[in-house]
């Protein structure tokens, strides 16, 4: 599923000379083809290949057009419409893939992947709390991981790099040349097998001719987004590409006590990399990357406060925040910091890609480090109930070896490939829950975790007739990971003299399993293809690593496992007017790992991750695509599901209260939540129309309406104070720009309706706290490509 804007209808034509003693084709000017003599040239005139796709756009057929003879008695030229939408290749695969092409991701200012969230149905993606951390969901299935330490249901990938770790994925994106999320179980052509899909993320390449560009984007509350790129040949074989980006401003948020700002983003980032080509079969891209982020961090806003009995805020964008001289000396903070971020990631990777004739063999090698330390005031308030400093060093170490078939007209198209992985980390969390009243003292949890994980995959697609294939894959991984050093303590106070100091016992987890698929296509006709599958994936078990106070916490989850049943359609009418997609879905959800409780025996109620035994998710999607007119272009994507826990029982954590206050004893009673819904988003709508006017010959404009619609979310049954309720958003923008397209200048306003929205609502100890989404935000853009 693709979306591109601002496209002509027919692409300018490419003259092809025919080598000498070939016969030539020509068409005469009443439009009989003849055949052209021996030993004379020529001519053909044909359409080129639109950016990344030219695969698809070959298949499409070519439409010969009657022309005056040319000063060469035998030519003829062939005109091919250009499809307005893209993705030609992806029409005649079956899979479910929403692509976001890198004008979609510029119009909507996205520079993390937080900003995907509207653009792709079913898709939610989640800050941990408010720092710099983020969950994914896809088609309800997902894991929202407050430490960052376990495998994710939603992998995302940078130029073909899986980055398992929250922080990593939530790092800065700029120079983009598009973004594909692709739904369900996946590994059975590349990288990690997880449950819910994917997040592939491209980055844009070195070119062989000169380029050079740049942008700046400013908004309301100072917000100002700087974009700077560089590509060239060195030489005829070595091209090499340097990009730029900072971003400054934007914090919406007041200090619902002292009127004090929060949320302004101080970052940047550089990527360079160099193409070689040291014969016309292979291709190493070399590649490195470096993103500071020294942001303020998003504040909470207070639902409800147990502790102080502090008034919920009214106001979504109201927050709060305050930390003890004691918090701030202990976790190396300065007097009067605000809630922040001081993150660093830097990296590095060859990308080698290898025609041996019969296949291509292609290698990805990838190092990747980050420094993450966020400071956080997870109630909101000026009283120090759940405040928190997070500083976790990691590193990967990624290394894929794959082969595939490379003659596209063979019966059997076959892939194989090698995946390794190695995670190091290192974590230690602070507490501060000195003004909670339950828990009166600083708390700090270290760890170390080291993860591996190595799989290997294949893939096959058959051709049993010109127009039905059949698919199959299978994939084995084996992830083997151990937590250790595992250590809390407690700073005691006046009114807590209790000593603490707990270490607890190496833990292991191991996860070696198999996954599977099938799946039929079948072109009904030129333009309408149907198809189905059925796969299985699976997501290793992990660890509860955040405030441990008992051994039975570090019992690692089973690894959870999604059998999905899926079948849909895509098609093009009207030569490639209107495009029409469709899926169904059915998941039959084994072990879904969610963030659960558990009571501790003299202490209370804590977070553990838990399995859910059995839970069923279903849903269907929809795409329209529309280019009526040339220029008009509009876009409509539906998706709706519904998700049901079928055998879920959990802490009631208020029976467990209520018990104590009556008896004074801590008892684990539980709640049924068999047949209740799991609270996901039913319905999601994304929608867009914009229309390229010609003004005189060289100059044009572009208005455009964007919308979307996210239909309220419940992540924590029984409790409504959870629950997000539903929000529409919608953006307006104008974009001015000669014919050429090498400068534009663009106003819009985003949320131009100021909705106000949550985008997560979690728990903190004694309360539960929300995030806000963006206001209001009105800004331009200026652009340049030359």
């Amino acid at each position: 599923m693709f979306r591109l804007n601002n496209i002509l209808m027919c692409t300018s034509a490419l003259v092809l000379t025919l080598p000498l003693g070939l016969s030539a084709v020509a068409a005469t000017p009443s439009g009989k083809v003849v055949q052209g003599a021996k030993g004379t040239k020529g001519r053909a005139v044909v359409s080129r290949p639109v950016g990344s796709h030219a695969a698809g756009v070959a298949a499409a057929k070519p439409r010969v057009r009657h022309v005056a003879p040319s000063s060469d008695p035998e030519s003829i030229q062939v005109c091919r419409r250009k499809n307005a939408f893209g993705q030609l290749a992806m029409q005649r695969q079956g899979v479910s893939v929403t692509h976001i092409d890198s004008t979609e991701l510029a119009r909507h200012q996205v520079t993390d992947v937080k900003g995907l969230m509207n653009l792709a149905p079913n898709l939610t993606v989640q800050p941990q709390g408010s720092s710099s951390a983020v969950n994914f969901t896809l088609r309800g299935v997902g894991l929202n991981d407050f430490t960052a330490n376990n495998t994710p249901s939603v992998m995302t990938y940078v130029d073909g790099v899986a980055l398992p770790i929250g922080y990593m994925a939530g790092a800065a994106m700029f120079d983009m040349a598009g973004v594909d999320v692709s739904t369900g179980p996946s590994g059975f052509t590349h990288g990690q097998t997880v449950t819910a899909g994917e997040i592939n993320v491209k980055t844009a390449d070195p070119t062989k001719v000169f380029h050079y560009g740049a942008s700046e984007d400013i908004a309301t509350y100072d917000r100002s987004i700087t974009n700077l790129y560089v590509s060239e040949p060195l030489s005829s074989n070595v091209q090499y590409r340097i990009a730029g980006f900072t971003q400054q401003g934007g914090g919406f948020q007041k200090n619902i006590n002292t009127g004090q700002s929060l949320g302004n983003a101080n970052k940047g980032g550089l990527r360079a990399k160099v193409a070689w080509q040291p014969d016309d079969r292979t291709n190493i891209v070399f590649s490195g990357n470096w993103m500071q982020d020294d942001s303020q961090a998003m504040g909470a806003y207070n639902i409800q406060d147990l502790a102080r009995n502090t008034p919920t805020y009214q106001n979504n964008r109201n927050t709060g925040w305050g930390f003890t001289p004691e918090f701030l000396k202990l976790t190396g903070n300065s007097a009067g910091t605000k809630p922040s971020y001081n993150n660093t990631f830097w990296g590095a990777g060859v990308n080698f890609t290898r025609n041996l004739g019969f296949a291509d063999l292609s290698t990805i090698s990838a190092f990747q480090q980050m420094y993450v330390h966020n400071l956080m005031d997870l109630d909101g308030t000026r009283y120090a109930i759940y405040d928190d400093d997070v500083n976790t060093d990691a590193n990967l170490f990624s290394q894929e070896v794959r082969l595939a078939s490379r003659n596209p007209h063979e019966r059997l198209q076959w892939n194989v490939g090698m995946y390794y992985d190695r995670t190091q980390m290192h974590s230690v969390i602070f507490n501060d829950y000195t003004g909670s009243g339950s828990r009166p003292y600083i708390q700090r949890t270290s760890y170390n975790q080291d993860q591996q994980a190595f799989s290997q995959y294949g893939h096959l697609r058959l051709t049993v007739t010109k127009r039905l294939h059949l698919l199959a894959g299978i994939t084995h991984e084996s992830d083997d990971r151990d937590l250790y050093n595992m250590q809390t303590m407690r700073y005691n106070t006046a009114v807590y003299p209790t000593p603490f100091n707990n270490h607890y016992g190496r833990r292991g987890a191991l996860t070696n399993q198999f996954s599977g698929m099938g799946g039929i296509e079948y072109q009904a006709l030129d333009n309408l293809m149907f198809y189905g599958s059925i796969r299985k994936g699976f997501k290793p078990g992990g660890f509860t690593a955040n405030n441990t106070v008992v051994a039975s916490q570090l019992n690692p989850t089973k690894p959870e496992s999604l059998l999905a049943y899926e079948v849909g359609f895509k098609s093009d009418y009207w030569n490639h007017k209107i495009r029409l997609n469709g899926d169904a879905f059915w998941y039959d959800y084994h072990g879904q790992q969610v963030a659960g409780l558990a009571v501790v025996s003299n202490y209370g109620v804590v977070g553990q991750y838990v399995n859910i035994p059995k839970s069923r998710i279903w849903g269907v999607e929809m795409e329209i695509d529309a280019n009526p007119i040339p220029g008009l272009l509009l876009h409509q994507h539906f998706g709706y599901e519904r998700g049901n826990y079928e055998n879920y029982s959990a802490i009631d954590s208020t029976a467990v209260a209520a018990t104590y206050i009556r008896t004074g004893k801590l008892m684990a009673l539980y709640r049924s939540y068999a047949g209740v819904d799991m609270g996901i988003p039913k319905l999601t709508l994304e929608g867009s129309a914009s229309y390229k006017a010609k003004l005189g010959a060289w100059w044009t404009l572009t208005p455009y309406l964007d919308y979307s619609y996210r239909g309220s979310q419940l992540d924590v049954p029984g409790n409504n104070l959870y629950r997000m309720p539903a929000y529409f958003l919608m953006d307006v923008g104008l974009t001015f720009a000669p014919k050429s397209g090498k400068w534009s200048v663009s106003a819009y306003a985003n949320n131009i309706l100021d909705r106000r929205y949550d985008v997560t609502r979690q728990t903190g100890l004694n309360g539960i706290f929300g995030i806000p989404g963006t206001p209001r935000m009105v800004g331009g853009r200026f652009r340049v490509d030359l």
